[in-house]
């Protein structure tokens, strides 16, 4: 999403070559991104390194999807996620045996036709597993009228994979993304720890690397990444790292480790006065 994946790999998007130039200067970190996913949608999960880490980030899903604490809402309606900054669906397919209802949302057309065009390969209804594109951060830009619709809101789970880094405004992602869950939903984020950037990082430095033009940071700690869940009304906090590191070339940052982050929405609390 525009907030894609990874600094170096929307859930593998990683960062392609579109060549910079001066026109690019005043292009938004949103749009930097969309064209930069649009670019690549087809081709980047061929890239053997970023197939593993999509390997990863799946098997961390699963083997942390009890940790999440995901409940069945009261109301007895199927268990529904949101994936966002989906890309091509690996979030989706992940746990598609886990939730009931997968709708992802992402600022790439071209990310969303691939999620669509897989989930269908794999034999997952629309109406179980699709995609729109959209963007939370900025509606009128990416215009979609099934954001407003229950479909693309009340989630029981939402989860932003390796996008996170990639969205300018944190605060104000993490307080979107609250604001589509449902009561007691579930807020997932997974991303990279900062404590582990080490010197590969300095590639951030340099203007030649198109990369440099899709990522506002290079991952977070986990003081303050509870500090922006705890503003969105997110309790519960909960932080694991991934339990083994990843490695991606280093001109993309080199070897780094994962996390995953959880919240929950409180519920909404009335309180009765008796007159």
């Amino acid at each position: 999403m525009a907030h894609h994946q990874c600094s170096h790999t929307h859930h593998g998007h990683h960062h392609h070559h579109h060549v910079h130039s001066d026109e690019n200067a005043d292009k938004t970190l949103g749009e930097k991104n969309k064209e930069h996913f649009d670019q690549v949608a087809a081709t980047i999960f061929d890239t053997p390194w970023v197939a593993k880490l999509g390997e990863q980030v799946s098997r961390e899903l699963r083997d942390n999807f009890a940790w999440f604490g995901v409940t069945e809402n009261g109301a007895g309606s199927p268990t529904k996620m949101l994936d966002y900054a989906c890309g091509s669906g690996i979030v989706s397919r992940a746990l598609s045996s886990n939730v009931a209802v997968i709708r992802g949302i992402d600022i790439s057309s071209g990310m969303v036709t691939q999620y669509n065009t897989l989930a269908e390969k794999a034999g997952f209804s629309p109406e179980t597993m699709r995609a729109v594109h959209g963007d939370l951060l900025d509606t009128d830009a990416t215009p979609s009228a099934e954001l407003a619709t229950a479909e693309f809101n009340h989630f029981d789970l939402a989860v932003m994979s390796l996008a996170l880094h990639h969205v300018s405004d944190v605060d104000a992602m993490i307080q979107s993304l609250a604001d589509r869950l449902s009561d007691g939903g579930v807020l997932v984020i997974v991303d990279w720890m900062s404590e582990e950037a080490g010197s590969d990082w300095k590639f951030l430095q340099s203007d030649d690397m198109p990369v440099r033009q899709t990522v506002s940071r290079m991952g977070f700690s986990e003081g303050a990444l509870r500090e922006t869940f705890e503003k969105a009304g997110l309790k519960g906090w909960g932080w694991r790292a991934f339990a083994e590191e990843s490695e991606v070339p280093s001109k993309f940052g080199g070897s780094m480790r994962g996390f995953l982050a959880r919240g929950v929405k409180a519920y909404a609390i009335f309180t009765l006065r008796w007159v």
